[in-house]
């Protein structure tokens, strides 16, 4: 039987009863393996957690128009019964956008390929209702929700994800913005808008925002949505994740949840200044809508994303620390907030070409649990958090606003809450610079600088419980691998075949003009290009994203980096490049081979998951344009968004070698491969990865066939790649294959071990 829930403006009513709703998102898809669900559910009950919120993925599941999988790494009924089954409740989100830092925000290829239709019913900054795109939406909802809606332990379900009406910059300002973050860092922007005046405007706005008309905002996308769940079974409340410091709430649904980040600069120190300016605002902002809904904080930071390129996580992790996890947990507490997701709180890995371009292959996100299945120092500001908010439950849930004091823009902040028994909630934050005391109707308190202290007090004002600042917090200890499997013997091979003129098979032809890979019905990672010509070319010019090599004749003569928007938001401001071709190596008989890497779809945030990857435009002198034919995959039968790969050729048509290898390589992927074995418990404690040192341009990983990372030697910044069970044989043999793509006329690949992964 079904749960009754109900809300009103205190908190969800579970058959009656009020629950404080303590959440941390789980991303079944970013865990390839069913082995892993149990273990990682498992450690969210150990943050404190009562309820596992994920992302359903479409186009984890739809890889062609029509077609579902819900089988394996993909069994989305067994996720949700491994949640159910661990007493935990269900917060169900499946999109049809979901962000997540996800190839196309969540969309599958082959929708993406639809050049007309109007993502998220979104044009030019505005809404416009598609039907189309309404169609597709209807046949997901259909697929998926009737799956989500049996299990009795969904408490929320979403429709949507972060909707906004943010235009995509083009032109001249395009370029400006891309010329700005090429030379101040990629992610300049939102360092600028998370510091100073522009932070301190921003507040002003959202605050007049609540007075205005258009802050309650209906929407007819959202509407069906909500309308079509219903339809289709979900009889929990309905909720829509609002952009954080948003100046518009979406109001067609039972919830307006909201989502805020606090720290999104990992350069200066964010205990200077309050970046809990808006989280501040959360109570007055719910207020303003008028709406009888508990406060809920739809994802809540719990780390943050690294790019491509980046600081890498242990730097964002160190910059946070278990101060921003305890200060960001008690600011939402303050403001009654009764509903909290910490997003991530559950790291993962964005294995084969899930990624959207902005991220690598790890996504530990410096969140409570990391990537790796351990719980660090942030965690145990989580235990501690929630094992403070159960005790008093009961009591907070019905507590309402006393008191609010701050001096400055919130440097120094306090709020008192009063239940009906008469006890006292008093929050206090300083970032100050000092300690600082305050005198409040309850009483004075102190603060540690940087701090913030919750106490609780009975009615006649005596203390009867206390959270202190949390910011010494310890990991769990890496455990060590008592015996660390040596990579010693490798066998060698250089895969040369698509660089040749050779025979058509496995080539297709590309008509004029679909050279794009959604147009080859390709849609991620790899793609050939191969054309043949008489006579001479003296030069040729470029457009081809994001990634790309150029060969004559089985030669290579130009590696391209056109990867310019590592946001992965916004225009892309591809280059056009100009290639010399030399005298000596144009024949009678040429062939030019053009080998692509898509680095993903951007996610869809501000309109641009619809940017074309692959080839896009090529220009020659030549009389007629060339005539090209097209193959998927890096290497042969790797095909689709999670491919796996067959090496048995490879291994028998090479040699053995050692570590480090180079070599010279006119054109051609240096393939090596190696085998291993484990004898882990599982649990992976410890959990293992393979760290690369060096390679000549780029490289994937293969476990089992399995592609589980991407290399890049020059711009980095991930090394070690989590080897996820499930793909990796925990108890057995193992296969490791590492495919360099090199940029240069040497084949180079470094020392490789197993290690810990942390």
């Amino acid at each position: 039987m079904a749960r009754k829930i109900t809300y009103d403006r205190k908190s969800l009513l579970i058959d009656g009863e009020r629950k404080f709703i303590f959440s941390g998102t789980l991303q079944y898809f970013r865990h390839p393996s069913p082995k892993q669900w149990q273990d990682r559910i498992q450690k969210l009950k150990e943050l404190g957690c009562n309820t596992v919120d994920t992302y359903f993925y479409w186009g984890y599941h739809s890889t062609a128009q029509g077609k579902y999988d819900f089988t394996g790494s993909r069994d989305i009924e067994l996720f949700m019964r491994m949640v159910e089954d661990a007493g935990m409740y269900l917060i169900g989100r499946p999109g049809p956008y979901i962000c997540a830092e996800i190839d196309g925000g969540g969309f599958p290829g082959w929708l993406l390929a639809k050049r007309g239709i109007n993502f998220r019913c979104r044009r030019s900054g505005k809404p416009v209702y598609d039907p189309e795109y309404m169609k597709h939406c209807e046949h997901w909802f259909k697929e998926v929700v009737p799956r989500i809606a049996k299990f009795k332990n969904l408490i929320l379900f979403q429709v949507e994800n972060e909707y906004n009406f943010y235009p995509t910059p083009r032109g001249a300002v395009a370029r400006f913005q891309g010329a700005v973050q090429r030379r101040f860092g990629q992610d300049v922007f939102m360092r600028l808008l998370s510091s100073g005046l522009f932070y301190k405007l921003q507040i002003y706005l959202q605050r007049r925002a609540f007075k205005t008309p258009g802050y309650r905002r209906e929407n007819q996308y959202i509407k069906e949505l909500y309308q079509l769940a219903r339809k289709l079974g979900i009889s929990a409340p309905i909720f829509h994740n609002d952009v954080g410091g948003a100046s518009r709430r979406f109001v067609d649904v039972d919830i307006p949840a909201i989502d805020e980040y606090p720290v999104t600069n990992f350069v200066s120190d964010w205990k200077r200044g309050n970046p809990f300016a808006r989280s501040d605002m959360f109570e007055e902002a719910l207020d303003a809508l008028k709406m009888d809904c508990p406060l809920m904080g739809g994802e809540i930071q719990g780390g943050w994303y690294d790019l491509w390129g980046g600081r890498g996580y242990e730097h964002n992790g160190n910059h946070l620390g278990p101060l921003a996890m305890d200060m960001t947990l008690k600011t939402c507490l303050a403001q009654g907030m009764s509903i909290l997701n910490i997003y991530m709180a559950c790291g993962g890995t964005t294995w084969g070409y899930t990624s959207s371009p902005d991220v690598y292959t790890s996504y530990t996100y410096g969140a409570p649990v990391t990537e790796g299945g351990r719980i660090n120092e942030r965690g145990q500001v989580c235990r501690a958090f929630a094992d403070f908010v159960f005790r008093n439950e009961k009591s907070l849930l019905e507590s309402e606003l006393l008191q609010e004091y701050k001096t400055g823009d919130g440097e120094l902040f306090a709020r008192v809450r009063r239940a009906p028994s008469g006890e006292h909630f008093v929050f206090m934050r300083n970032l100050t610079g000092r300690e600082q005391s305050i005198k409040l109707e309850v009483g004075e308190f102190k603060a540690p600088y940087p701090g913030m202290e919750l106490w609780v007090l009975d009615k006649d004002g005596n203390e009867i419980d206390r959270l202190a600042t949390v910011s010494n917090a310890k990991p769990e200890p890496l455990v060590s691998l008592e015996k660390k499997p040596q990579l010693s013997e490798w066998i060698f091979s250089v895969f040369d075949e698509p660089f040749k003129a050779g025979p058509v098979e496995g080539w297709k032809k590309v008509e004029a003009g679909n050279t794009d890979i959604d147009a080859l019905g390709i849609h991620y990672g790899f793609v050939f290009y191969r054309a043949r010509y008489k006579n001479r070319l003296n030069s040729v010019r470029i457009d081809a994203r994001h990634l790309w090599a150029l060969y004559l004749n089985g030669r290579l003569i130009r590696a391209f980096d056109n990867f310019l928007n590592k946001l992965g938001v916004g225009d892309d401001l591809p280059v056009f490049a100009r290639v010399d071709l030399p005298r000596d190596l144009n024949k009678d008989e040429n062939t030019l081979v053009l080998l692509v890497q898509s680095m993903g779809h951007n996610k869809g945030f501000m309109e641009d998951s619809h940017h074309r990857r692959g080839l896009i435009k090529f220009e020659s002198e030549a009389a007629t344009d060339l005539q090209w034919e097209a193959r998927g995959g890096l290497l042969p039968g790797e095909f689709g968004i999670t491919p796996q790969v067959d090496f048995s050729k490879f291994l028998n048509a090479g040699s053995k070698t050692k570590l480090p290898h180079k070599c010279s390589a006119n054109a051609g992927l240096g393939i090596f491969i190696t085998e291993f074995e484990l004898n882990l418990p599982f649990p992976d404690r410890p959990a293992i990865g393979v760290r690369l040192e060096k390679c000549s341009g780029f490289a994937n990983i293969y476990i089992n066939g399995w592609l589980i990372g991407r290399y890049w030697d020059e711009l980095g910044p991930q090394k070690l790649f989590y080897l996820p069970p499930g793909l990796a044989n925990l108890s057995g043999k193992n296969q490791l294959a590492i495919v360099v793509w090199p940029w240069g006329k040497e084949i180079e690949l470094g020392e490789v071990e197993l290690s810990e992964y942390p």
